[in-house]
């Protein structure tokens, strides 16, 4: 029997939202009239908030469970808070679009159906930037919507993953299939999220063979700031620590971070860092290519120089402020070189002092560092990556 289960994926405050404040939760398994009750909690639980649910998930959605997304609709548009559903299967839909009809005489507002999580987080953000100027000393709205959209992104990914595991291997739900994600991701030393993307990437092995026949194995590529490793896969956190670190020591500073660029909607991630306050590592958590020297120089995959934050035009004025207060006042970037040239990440330095003053060989030692971390970033996707995903095939076929 397949259960039903609810996890909040993001409460974040939203300022120019009605309720000023925006959830977004992920459902699994079937709303029907067993999983009712379930269902009704999991949609009253976060209060006033504006609501996003996400059905990615769900394996099947019967009339009952329709019925009760609409009466939730109709009740908190009567509030002014718009009910959002996310990632409808064909299934899915079908059932709400039945329900919508047999509803319509009573020309009541329904949910709002999108496509994406994504799409529904545009609609919620425009929704924002509509109303009035939020009062002073509102959180950051520009940096949670682009923090918030990755989550969801993420917890999307790791949905569908969830779904091909269960539909290629004949798991018995979603409950299954993430802890299988999890397990292998761990034992490989990456992210769930980031095993369950390569998974959605990667083109499906046939059946009754091995995923990936004939690849080769090479080595571990040398790199000059760290040992080789013994016989285990290094994790990817062990070594853009590692990164961080030699970074710091060429251009001498204590404050440093690295970030890699996420495929999926292109933004930098925060991945190791050093030196600033938490306030700035939430900031710059997760980074658009609009408003920072990283997103400018990932884009133009060149590095950027920054000699005086107060006053450099790749700076919005948020951003600026958050910089200040870490008590940066000068910046280097430089990408990680990937596929085609393509910057993959990025080697960011801050410094005390405006105008600070980097030597020749202080950059041509950040460009070689860079060189070193792009060729082991492009071994890992293409030999830990893959062991993860044979294993995780392996597995999910059971003994």
């Amino acid at each position: 029997m397949q259960q039903f289960s609810c996890e909040t994926v993001a409460d974040l405050a939203v300022p120019g939202l009605a309720t000023g404040r925006l959830t977004v939760i992920a459902v699994h398994g079937v709303a029907d009239t067993t999983t009712g009750t379930a269902l009704v909690s999991a949609l009253a639980a976060p209060g006033p908030a504006q609501l996003v649910v996400d059905l990615t998930g769900l394996y099947r959605l019967e009339p009952a469970g329709a019925e009760i997304l609409y009466r939730f609709a109709e009740e908190a548009a009567a509030r002014g808070r718009p009910l959002r559903l996310t990632g409808c299967s064909a299934q899915a839909a079908a059932v709400l679009a039945r329900t919508r009809a047999a509803r319509a005489p009573a020309g009541r507002a329904g949910p709002e159906l999108y496509g994406s999580v994504s799409e529904a987080l545009a609609a919620v953000i425009s929704a924002a930037a509509a109303a009035p100027e939020p009062p002073p000393g509102a959180p950051f709205a520009r940096t949670d919507a682009v923090e918030l959209r990755h989550r969801l992104l993420a917890h999307a990914l790791v949905a569908r993953a969830q779904g091909l595991l269960m539909e290629r291997y004949g798991l018995p739900g979603a409950d299954t299939a993430g802890a299988l994600l999890r397990t292998v991701a761990r034992r490989h030393g990456m992210r769930t999220v980031a095993l369950a993307g390569a998974l959605v990437r990667a083109a499906a092995p046939r059946p009754g063979e091995a995923w990936f026949p004939g690849r080769e194995h090479p080595a571990e590529p040398a790199v000059g700031f760290l040992p080789p490793s013994a016989g285990r896969p290094r994790p990817l956190s062990a070594f853009l620590d590692a990164l961080r670190d030699t970074v710091c020591a060429i251009t001498h500073t204590d404050m440093a971070n690295v970030q890699l660029l996420d495929p999926s909607d292109n933004t930098l991630r925060m991945e190791s860092h050093c030196g600033f306050p938490a306030e700035f590592v939430h900031f710059f958590a997760v980074v658009d290519g609009t408003a920072t020297p990283c997103g400018h120089a990932a884009r133009k995959s060149e590095r950027i120089v920054v000699d005086d934050v107060a006053s450099a035009p790749e700076f919005d004025e948020p951003s600026r402020a958050a910089t200040l207060a870490a008590h940066s006042r000068s910046v280097q970037c430089t990408p990680i070189p990937g596929p085609a040239g393509r910057a993959q990440g990025m080697l960011s330095t801050h410094h005390a002092q405006a105008g600070h003053a980097f030597t020749g060989a202080e950059l041509v030692a950040l460009d070689t560092v860079a060189r070193e971390a792009g060729a082991w970033l492009d071994w890992y996707r293409t030999t830990t990556v893959l062991d993860a995903l044979e294993d995780l095939h392996r597995r999910a076929h059971g003994p």
